[in-house]
């Protein structure tokens, strides 16, 4: 038996817009709040790659104020994907942060060779400790103000 909606549970960080990179170029997520939520995920997609090569690196990172941003010291690496039409995600715990942090996002180094070739890529809190998590949604570009439920 359901006893909540999925949009109770979770809330969503500014995506990584879709968008056709011909430089090499650094893309963050949206923010999440891990004192909000006990579980974040975090994906990136390369999509056509028109010419050239790209080399994306992703790793998590974190931050006490939402502004200040270091490499999470519990991640467990920098995760490189180099071929069109693949995608990774990162999954980070509430509890593998590191003390003093608050916020965790996903960035991505591209390594654009030639180019251009399109990315993507999403920020998911889940299992939110106060209802509705959609209540914490990072609207700082993206305002997801439709979460509807059927």
């Amino acid at each position: 038996m359901y006893t909540e909606q999925i949009t109770q549970a979770m809330g969503l960080g500014t995506p990584i817009q879709p968008q056709s990179l011909a430089a090499t170029t650094t893309v963050n997520s949206g923010k999440i709040d891990m004192s909000i939520f006990r579980r974040a995920i975090f994906g990136f997609n390369i999509g056509t790659i028109t010419a050239g090569s790209i080399s994306a690196a992703a790793t998590l990172q974190t931050s006490p104020d939402g502004t200040t941003w270091t490499n999470e010291a519990n991640d467990v690496g920098t995760i490189t994907i180099t071929a069109a039409n693949t995608g990774l995600t990162k999954e980070l715990r509430a509890s593998e942060v590191t003390a003093g942090k608050r916020y965790a996002r996903l960035q991505v180094v591209c390594t654009i060779v030639t180019g251009p070739t399109i990315v993507s890529g999403f920020a998911i809190g889940m299992e939110a400790l106060h209802k509705p998590g959609s209540l914490q949604n990072d609207t700082t570009t993206y305002p997801a103000a439709n979460q509807n439920v059927t």
